[in-house]
């Protein structure tokens, strides 16, 4: 009689150099025996204690050199590290499955595949569960380059970026490089809960939603780096009723029930870390100072405080959630607005900007000059050379090669031979109707003094604007000399012709220069968007944004009213990232700080 002989069995490895494991790295490990895996245990420690099922060996066997120096690491850093060169060097030469210990394996057998990770469409993916073939091109590369890039990084960077520099966008750039990306499974697939919502795993009255979140999940990630930073202690237990503890039952991890974290506890720590986060970035400081805390008491008092909806999720601050824009009601009264664009494509916040008036029922005309522009359809594009000749707007810079755009010779050309109304790209239309009148000006002077060029409005050939375009042609084709005719020189045109009094202002929102970083905060939407509730336009700022460098490549960040105007105005955009509002309020800050105007 022939006996069939069983499928082999899956292989996990996983690396531990730490304290001996708690019950949270018994945990993940007896998720794996139970999905009937071969589990080995590597670590510089001769004398962990592990369950049933898994077997300890030495970490000098995968990297004998690195382990040997790994005792004069600094600390963490090493430890990251060396958790990094692991995963690389054990799949490289074993392949089968890696799992960090914060990885709770979910179905009773693991996935039939021969590659998995998770990935995040085409912007990221995590390093903590992972599975590729042994011997591969890939992974060769991959370890090569893990290699030279720790032989010349410093042991000394603490920050998480220093930490996990070969870590997962590393292994997101060989995975590119080698076109293993369709191999990617959802990013749900094994973190479905991400890292600021680990609460739902500590809190009882969500241990249902979880479930169901995590229903048909192969894995579950729970985030070891947010406990870290939160100091959640891992000798206690989980409280009564949570999500954890099913899964302490589920893997049979006992606790005793006076060794139990309270969920009350917990949230009050997130609570707290998360406010030391909020006064970090509301200040652009990485840590907290006295000179931070008298900083953000002074902010507090001249503009409140709403703590980020996202960072604060769940955490009963009902006034902290978004308030929900109205819909695009439709002007009774069209206008047509023009503007001027140079390039192929029009970016995703100045389309946020024309799609705003297009919405709301007004004709959009785009200047620009060349065919084969790939502008939307909601929008007309004309010609710009229907004003002036290209060779008056666009002028060579012969040292650099690049092109010096004359844009103020064109708006007061087009403003004197067609009239009507003119609009930068960086302004949003938050009511349905355009104000009347048939002269305009909107926005009170800037930090500079100067009346914005943002949107105006003028009757064809006004004398103003056929001054304004004799004493622009006047400065010539030097491009130095351009930038006296901006807002600088329509400033001096209404003082001198006498039209300041006489001529209606309107107001360009609540940002001002100087207040740019309120559009990227989560935690100022909600004051935003009361306060544009009762404004007729919303002016972003571009000169700021070009100012400090905001990389108009990355979607804003989560909640912000920047995300919320986009989602309204349904910009469609395949942003190659998501900004950090803490980074860009230093980025934004330093620039006020370098043009003394802060």
């Amino acid at each position: 009689m022939e006996h069939t002989p069983s499928a082999p069995r899956d292989e996990v490895r996983t690396f531990w150099v730490g304290p001996p494991l708690s019950h949270y790295e018994i945990l993940s490990l007896k998720s794996f025996v139970a999905a009937g895996a071969k589990v080995f245990l590597y670590s510089d420690a001769t004398d962990l204690a592990v369950p049933e099922g898994v077997e300890l060996r030495s970490a000098a066997e995968i990297l004998p050199d690195e382990m040997s120096a790994a005792h004069s690491a600094e600390g963490q850093v090493g430890r990251v590290r060396q958790s990094d060169l692991f995963r690389y060097a054990m799949m490289e030469k074993f392949g089968s499955w890696y799992a960090d210990l914060d990885v709770i394996c979910l179905q009773d057998r693991l996935p039939g595949t021969d590659t998995y990770f998770a990935a995040d469409g085409d912007v990221s993916l995590n390093t903590a569960i992972l599975k590729f073939p042994p011997a591969s091109d890939f992974l060769r590369d991959l370890l090569a380059e893990a290699r030279r890039v720790l032989a010349t990084a410093p042991d000394t960077g603490t920050s998480f970026r220093d930490r996990k520099i070969i870590g997962a966008p590393l292994l997101k750039k060989y995975v590119d490089r080698h076109g293993l990306g369709h191999f990617g499974r959802p990013i749900s697939a094994a973190y479905e809960i991400p890292s600021y919502d680990i609460l739902s795993f500590f809190d009882p009255s969500r241990r249902e939603e979880v479930q169901s979140r995590l229903a048909g999940r192969d894995f579950v990630h729970l985030w070891n780096e947010a406990w870290n930073l939160l100091r959640i202690p891992r000798r206690l237990g989980p409280p009564r009723g949570s999500f954890l503890e099913t899964l302490f039952e589920r893997f049979d991890v006992a606790f005793p029930d006076r060794a139990r974290l309270e969920y009350e506890a917990i949230e009050s720590w997130v609570r707290e870390h998360r406010l030391v986060k909020d006064i970090c970035d509301a200040v652009g400081s990485p840590a907290v100072t006295a000179k931070t805390i008298d900083e953000f008491a002074a902010r507090v008092r001249l503009r409140g405080w709403r703590p980020a909806a996202r960072d604060y999720a769940y955490l009963d601050f009902s006034e902290s959630k978004p308030q929900e824009l109205p819909s695009l009601p439709k002007t009774g009264d069209p206008q047509v607005v023009r503007t001027f664009w140079h390039g192929e494509t029009i970016g995703p916040y100045q389309q946020l900007c024309l799609k705003s008036f297009a919405d709301h029922g007004h004709t959009v005309e785009v200047f620009s000059y060349g065919a084969g522009q790939d502008f939307p359809d909601w929008l007309v594009a004309r010609n710009a050379a229907e004003i002036l000749p290209a060779g008056k707007v666009l002028v060579p810079m012969q040292q650099s090669g690049q092109i010096a755009i004359h844009a103020d010779l064109l708006r007061y050309a087009l403003l004197e031979k067609l009239g009507g109304w003119w609009i930068e790209p960086d302004v949003v239309l938050m009511q349905p109707d355009l104000p009347p009148g048939d002269i305009m000006f909107a926005g009170a002077p800037n930090v500079f003094g100067q009346v914005p060029t943002t949107v105006l409005r003028f009757p064809p050939r006004h004398p103003l604007m056929t001054k304004a375009l004799a004493d622009t042609v006047s400065l010539g084709e030097t491009v130095d000399k351009w930038g006296g005719a901006g807002a600088a020189l329509l400033t001096a045109l209404l003082a001198g012709q006498g039209l300041r009094q006489n001529v209606a202002f309107e107001s360009l929102g609540p940002v001002t220069w100087l207040s740019v970083p309120d559009l990227f905060d989560p935690a100022m939407t909600d004051e935003l968007t009361g306060k544009c509730a009762s404004t007729r336009f919303l002016h972003l700022q571009g000169d700021v944004w070009r100012r400090a460098g905001v990389p108009q490549v990355l979607a804003p960040p989560e909640g912000s009213l920047l995300d919320l105007l986009l989602s309204r105005h349904a910009i469609d955009h395949a942003f190659g990232g998501r900004m950090e509002f803490g980074q860009l309020n230093r980025w934004i800050r330093h620039m006020y700080r370098a043009a003394n105007v802060q």
